[in-house]
């Protein structure tokens, strides 16, 4: 009988039967356990970078004990609000809670299994992540972690003051005397009787949970006692004051998480991300439990219904506020989008001027040689590939790489940057610090020049993911005029802004800004084409007249009649002032990654959006085929030939995937996974052939140099977040033997004998 006795005060310990308790009644609760225990242990969403916001929190720029402070005070009150959103959801089936003192109090004491674990192994993962990612010191981690923690204790600390200040146990409301007031003895004696009257008790009540013992500070067990004793409304009257004092708590959190969105343009108000990720759920789980408590079993038919009124006005624009093109004007009639209006855009006489125009930009960069001495100057064009921070810093680190090898001449010889997502960013902070500091970037062991590295590889996510979740999730009333639009302060705007302050405003310009320059051929032609979601055409933006490359190159004899598979950015809105547009709207267009950021909005009937230009073309090379099939005849009258270079992020000769026996889940999501993963693979099949078309047309030498990341231990996220380890890796990368080969090609085919091995070495990022 003894033996039997102690195996179930363990079987039947609070603390076990509350955790058995969650997971039979509280899956949606438990959700958000599994969702923040992905992210800290990069199970979920590790591709995007989302663990770096809990493992690396930024605040005011820094990763400090500040920081790591604001992120435990966060996850404090995501553990409080845990307990509370529980105890007021689950208190009736544990009636002796209410014969105790400090019932809520014992409740979060016994409530400890699933925070203590997750809290653990938070800060294993953080000690790892900070020791081997971003080479931290010991002391520095022992810091961060002190803050951590103290930002969680203290919160705990307030809030169970709080309950214990203003809740009313049973004796101040009705002079009875706890339960937990009688000696322990007492209680031992009473325990088979309790038994007894448990199982009685739970046969009457299916409600009621059995629980044998319960802990209380400093871990001592007590035995629960009988609550027959105590009437009905005694033990309800105790609840129901705990009740109201968590619904205050409850709005405390919700206010801070209103003033947040308010106040988010405001530095000090913009709290790490995972902090704000923290709170989101913080209040999800109080709002839930809210439905759950006073909707009984009437809860998830309300959320459905609660669903479909959502869905229902969020069609319509007050509810549901586009994205827009900031410095674009939204207040001409709309322009209709049709196949009508595509081919009108197809204008002979408008192309023809279009490639005189471009034709006069390459006549002047040919001059400009031959006032060199060099009659006919090989051609560059660049294609950049997409990737997020990795591909922006490896962009801008290789071009540095490149002009020590062209003695600062990579600008001069380039004609045409083409490409995707962070590539184009990185290409453009480059080429607009080669147009206004251009002294400070040719010196590479400056440095200014090293702090530009530092620039371009600085966070982007924190404040993205800030802005989305304190306010893009929700009705986002912020919002600013310019010209008579508004436009709405959503994570669009957020990146945006958050770009220009890494880069020191040099990307703080109109598209017109950049007009100029390209007519003088002082700078590389940029064009931009973020893929249109609608019918997959190509949006190209370009500050000059691009109309030519609006359709598929044809032979003059041929009878095929190409449909448009593109629109001109500046043509198509001539009524909305295009050469307004934020450049860095521009930027972020071609960048947006599905659902990291918004689809930009433009006005057309119906309205289009656009995306990343990576769904359509990743490294920019549908353009330059086109581009350089369209001016074929000038380039080999007057060019010494073609010099076509790649900057990738990812290495051309990838591994296959394996398709050998895996768990069943594996095998459903293999086609979907598969075809996204070699979406990339796929375009490079389809572009060589377009390339060796090219080559096999152009009647004048075609080199092609590639420039490739190496896959590094651990993939690099497809983020806006980059680690220590990370940068200093990308920084490295152009040292490979290939890379090296690749420089060397480039200097042999312009006429540059720099070796190698001089070619300057920034310091550490």
């Amino acid at each position: 009988m003894r033996k039997r006795f102690i195996p179930d005060r363990l079987i039947y310990a609070f603390s076990i039967q509350l955790v058995v308790m969650h997971i039979k009644k509280n899956q949606l609760m438990l959700l958000y356990w599994v969702i923040l225990f992905g992210f800290i242990s990069q199970s979920f969403s590790k591709r995007f970078g989302i663990p770096y916001l809990f493992l690396d929190p930024e605040y005011l720029g820094n990763v400090d004990i500040l920081s790591f402070f604001i992120i435990g005070i966060a996850c404090g009150v995501f553990i409080m609000a845990f307990n509370i959103s529980s105890y007021i959801l689950n208190s009736f089936r544990f009636p002796f809670l209410a014969s105790l003192s400090k019932s809520f109090q014992k409740y979060t004491f016994n409530n400890f299994i699933i925070p203590a674990f997750f809290l653990a192994l938070y800060i294993l993962e953080i000690i790892y992540f900070q020791y081997v990612s971003q080479f931290k010191s010991l002391l520095d981690i022992i810091l961060y972690i002190t803050g951590f923690l103290s930002g969680v204790f203290l919160v705990i600390g307030f809030t169970l003051r709080y309950f214990l200040l203003t809740n009313k146990d049973i004796y101040k409301l009705f002079g009875v005397e706890h339960a937990d007031a009688l000696h322990i003895k007492e209680a031992a004696i009473e325990i088979p009787k309790l038994k007894s009257r448990s199982r009685r008790k739970k046969t009457q009540n299916s409600k009621i949970w059995r629980v044998d013992t319960y802990l209380v500070m400093p871990f001592h067990t007590r035995l629960v006692r009988s609550t027959e004793h105590y009437k009905e409304y005694m033990l309800q009257s105790v609840f129901k004051q705990n009740h109201i004092n968590a619904a205050v708590m409850e709005l405390i959190v919700f206010t801070i998480f209103i003033l947040l969105g308010l106040f988010r343009e405001y530095e000090y108000f913009q709290i790490p991300a995972a902090a704000s990720v923290m709170l989101l759920f913080t209040m999800f789980i109080m709002l839930s439990g809210v439905f759950r408590f006073w909707l009984k079993s009437w809860a998830s038919t309300a959320l459905i219904v609660l669903f479909l009124i959502l869905n229902y006005f969020s069609q319509f624009e007050f509810f549901n506020q586009r994205n827009k093109a900031i410095g674009l004007d939204y207040t001409p009639v709309r322009k209709e989008y049709n196949v009508a209006a595509l081919e009108k855009s197809l204008d002979v006489a408008l192309i023809e001027r279009d490639k005189r125009s471009t034709i006069a930009i390459l006549e002047r960069w040919k001059r400009k040689w031959q006032q060199q001495g060099v009659e006919k100057p090989k051609i560059v064009v660049a294609n950049i590939s997409g990737g997020g921070l990795r591909s922006s810093l490896f962009t801008f680190r290789t071009m540095q790489a490149l002009d020590s090898v062209l003695n600062g001449k990579l600008m001069d010889h380039t004609r045409l940057i083409c490409g995707s997502s962070g590539g184009i960013i990185g290409a453009s902070y480059y080429r607009g610090l080669y147009l206004e500091r251009k002294d400070e970037l040719m010196d590479l062991p400056s440095p200014a020049s090293d702090q530009f590295l530092n620039n371009i590889a600085k966070d982007l996510l924190n404040t993205t993911a800030f802005s989305f979740t304190v306010s893009d999730i929700f009705l986002n009333m912020q919002s600013f005029k310019e010209n008579g639009t508004t436009y709405y302060k959503d994570r669009g705007y957020a990146f945006e802004k958050q770009l220009n302050e890494n880069l020191a405003q040099v990307l703080n310009k109109s598209l017109g800004f950049y007009k100029e320059p390209e007519l003088r051929a002082d700078i590389p032609m940029m064009i931009i084409s973020p893929t249109i979601i609608n019918d997959g055409r190509a949006m190209m933006v370009s500050p000059v007249g691009i109309s030519y490359m609006l359709q598929q190159p044809s032979g003059q004899a041929s009878s095929l009649k190409p449909t448009p598979d593109a629109i001109e950015y500046t043509r198509f809105f001539a009524d909305n002032n295009p050469l307004n547009t934020r450049y860095t709207s521009i930027l972020r267009m071609n960048a947006t990654f599905p659902y990291i950021m918004p689809a930009a909005s433009l006005p057309t009937t119906p309205a289009i959006e656009v995306m990343d230009a990576g769904i359509r073309d990743n490294y920019g090379i549908l353009n330059s085929v086109r581009f350089l099939f369209e001016f074929r005849e000038w380039i080999q009258n007057n060019t010494s030939g073609i010099v076509l270079i790649q900057i990738r992020d990812t290495n051309k000769k990838s591994t296959t995937q394996n398709q050998s026996l895996s768990t069943i889940l594996s095998k459903l999501t293999a086609p979907l996974r598969n075809v996204s993963g070699n979406f990339i693979l796929m375009q490079d099949y389809a572009q060589d052939d377009y390339l060796k078309y090219l080559e096999a047309i152009v009647d004048c030498p075609f080199d092609f140099v590639d420039f490739q990341l190496p896959q590094m231990e651990e993939k690099i996220a497809l983020s806006w977040h980059l680690t220590e380890k990370e940068k200093q890796f990308l920084r490295g990368a152009i040292h490979t033997e290939e890379n090296k080969k690749s420089l060397e090609k480039i200097g042999k085919l312009l006429n540059y004998h720099v070796p190698v091995k001089e070619i300057a070495d920034t310091t550490s990022i």
